[in-house]
């Protein structure tokens, strides 16, 4: 590994680069890159200790995203890892994928359409003040050198309880995606009767009708023979609703496929995911796959047998019955995934703001983080104009 120190000599030595910042007054740190999946990984395993990150970013979710997408998609995957200079410590990881955009080289978190968040990895002391956090982001800039763009998408504002120091840089602006959580406080019982009387009679008669039909049963898939029947039979849903409504089916993908098929096998025996089932009377009428990451359940794929069972809302039911399954094992927090879909909301869910960090590392780049900018702000005007015409009528009454 060869390091870069910045007003000094150049020493490279193999493919990975190390930058070293010093400065005066304040926190040094020092920037490591490593390159292909086995690297970052290795890497990334060092370091995983007490670090603090969303699901999307831990070892077992990247080790499928790159084993099984990145070739696929042609991207390089790239851990970066920032130490701080003294202790040695880790401060910050960033788990990348390099692609092209043209001839430009991007650098974007590691996604590839399956990842719903964005998000640097904390170290065990997350806590910077901004001068130090702006030193560390020109030494992350210095060791990716090779890089025209940097775009970090839908990134939350907290990372496991902490600060993203990343939504303090220049070229931050709010994204347009939103995330959708549901916090559940106390038993079923109390979630069921926080959401209001009408929605709460609608699930009871959805419940009645489930059990008129015979045989009610709500599992989770944990054999082998389980996963894989419940596997291909949400493949099938999916590929039927999508025909239906002339959308894309990602599962149609080879890699994607693969991806979701090893998460939901591998997976559930590492318990980074759990697959769920609605039947009745033998049929499996929904499929559930979500991630587990702490006291965090993100909901990854859902499926439904179709329109005919529409009467009892198979989708809703298999969520709930997923919610009621997880709290006793601690599991609190219910992400539903970004973007506006009338099933998310309809469980008490809240917007979660987002945010996209765009920075051109050369002028070649420089308009696509002009026009980032330009649209943040349009659709701030927007939003502000939006909250003008609803207040109005109020002030006017």
């Amino acid at each position: 590994m060869a390091t870069w120190q910045t007003g000094n000599d150049v020493r490279q030595d193999g493919e990975s680069w190390g930058t070293r910042t010093q400065s005066s007054r304040g926190t040094s740190f020092v920037t490591e890159v490593f390159d292909g999946a086995d690297e970052a990984l290795s890497a990334l395993e060092v370091i995983e200790h007490g670090v603090a990150s969303t699901g999307f970013q831990t070892l077992d979710w990247l080790t499928v995203l790159y084993e099984e997408l990145a070739a696929a998609h042609r991207a390089l995957p790239r851990l970066v890892v920032v130490t701080e200079t003294e202790s040695s410590e880790v401060v910050l990881a960033l788990p990348l994928l390099i692609v092209r955009d043209g001839a430009l080289r991007v650098a974007i978190f590691a996604d590839l359409g399956v990842s719903d968040y964005g998000a640097p990895i904390l170290g065990p002391t997350p806590s910077l003040d901004a001068h130090a956090v702006r030193r560390m982001w020109r030494s992350i800039r210095a060791a990716m050198h090779d890089i025209d763009l940097i775009r970090f998408e839908r990134m939350p504002a907290e990372i496991g309880g902490w600060p993203n120091p990343l939504l303090g840089l220049f070229g931050n602006a709010p994204s347009r995606a939103f995330g959708n959580r549901l916090i559940v406080e106390g038993t079923f019982d109390d979630y069921l009767q926080s959401l209001g009387k009408k929605y709460r009679k609608d699930v009871e008669r959805c419940y009645r009708l489930w059990e008129k039909e015979g045989e009610p049963r709500f599992y989770q898939a944990t054999t082998d023979d389980a996963i894989a029947h419940v596997f291909a039979t949400s493949e099938e849903q999916q590929a039927v609703w999508h025909a239906a409504h002339g959308t894309k089916d990602i599962l149609a993908d080879p890699a994607t496929r693969s991806f979701y098929e090893r998460l939901a096998m591998d997976g559930s025996d590492a318990g980074l995911t759990a697959l769920f089932a609605l039947e009745a009377d033998g049929k499996i009428l929904a499929t559930l796959l979500g991630l587990i990451h702490g006291n965090v359940f993100s909901l990854l794929s859902i499926s439904t047998a179709g329109e005919s069972w529409s009467h009892l809302s198979p989708g809703r039911l298999v969520v709930l019955e997923a919610v009621k399954h997880l709290l006793p094992r601690g599991v609190t927090c219910f992400d539903m995934g970004i973007g506006s879909n009338p099933l998310k909301h309809g469980f008490g869910t809240e917007e979660v703001s987002l945010y996209d960090l765009v920075v051109a590392q050369d002028v070649t780049a420089l308009p696509l983080a002009v026009m980032h900018e330009l649209s943040a702000h349009l659709r701030a005007g927007g939003r502000l104009r939006s909250a003008i015409r609803k207040a109005i009528p109020r002030l006017n009454g």
